[in-house]
């Protein structure tokens, strides 16, 4: 379904553009993605040409066989090829892992002034295995939305540099939709549409930029609302952590209703994040 673009819509864009133009750190485009993530989602794909985009990239290559010869996997025979390493671990974990690891490239390091690089990433990374819980349970492509958790909040890394005191303001609770009114009043435009169009300008899936765009507000998705719902669930339950109440409200209420999905899901979905706890507190540590 193409998503109708008003003349509002241009204008947003034009605005948009003008941000992104007076960035000095703009992330920069996760250039496998766009390339496997059709292919993981075909079942007819080749194993060879999975290899092959993976191999391509020789610095992605030794970080990730790095990690699948770690303590996690805990393989009885090391790994040395990329071959190797999709046949003992699986397709789905290797795209985990390289989704990571090449996400990890559209966060600025060290950070800008005004980003907080490191704790937006841990954050996108939680987020993103979460949107993936979410989105099995509600019979959604889980990669295509680990995706969508792992970028849903790349546009803050924009909005940060642009204003970096304006920023502070606008996330001091940055896990409601209230987020997204403070940060128009503050800069005309929200996080989540600039990193809708930074997803656009890296030719990423449609359903991708406009489940990020529409993070905060499933319903205005357009044809895409049960992905949009899937990513806000992934960002409210990481932010649980420290704030419990927001399993009780409308936001996280509504997008289980959107998914025909109930609280009863939410412990098998943090027994599921905490099983996957040591990876995350490893990869929270990339680039480095």
């Amino acid at each position: 379904m193409r998503v109708a673009k008003t003349a509002g819509y241009f204008l947003l864009m034009e605005k948009i553009r003008k941000l992104l133009d007076k960035v000095e750190v703009l992330p920069l485009s996760p250039t496998l993605l766009p390339k496997l993530l059709p292919k993981l989602s075909d079942v007819d794909s080749n194993f060879d040409e999975v290899v092959d985009i993976i191999a391509l990239d020789p610095s992605l290559t030794a970080k990730l066989l790095q990690i699948c010869n770690s303590a996690f996997f805990g393989l009885g025979e090391p790994v040395s090829t990329v071959a190797e390493a999709v046949n003992q671990v699986g397709y789905q974990a290797i795209y985990l892992l390289v989704a990571m690891i090449n996400g990890s490239t559209c966060f600025p390091w060290p950070s800008p002034v005004g980003v907080d690089a490191a704790r937006l990433w841990r954050h996108s990374i939680t987020t993103a295995f979460q949107a993936k819980f979410v989105a099995e349970s509600a019979g959604q492509d889980g990669n295509l939305l680990f995706t969508a958790g792992l970028l849903h909040d790349i546009g803050k890394v924009v909005l940060g540099q642009s204003q970096p005191q304006a920023m502070a303001a606008a996330f001091r609770n940055p896990s409601d939709a209230a987020s997204a009114e403070r940060e128009h009043l503050l800069f005309g435009v929200t996080h989540a549409e600039v990193g809708a169009a930074l997803l656009e300008r890296w030719k990423l899936p449609a359903q991708l930029a406009v489940g990020v765009r529409w993070h905060h507000d499933p319903k205005s998705a357009q044809g895409f609302e049960r992905i949009a719902a899937c990513v806000q669930l992934g960002n409210l339950l990481t932010h649980s952590a420290e704030r419990p109440g927001l399993l009780e409200g409308g936001e996280f209420k509504g997008a289980l209703a959107l998914l025909h999905l109930s609280t009863d899901h939410v412990p098998r979905w943090n027994e599921r994040l905490r099983d996957h706890q040591r990876l995350i507190d490893g990869m929270s540590r990339l680039p480095v």
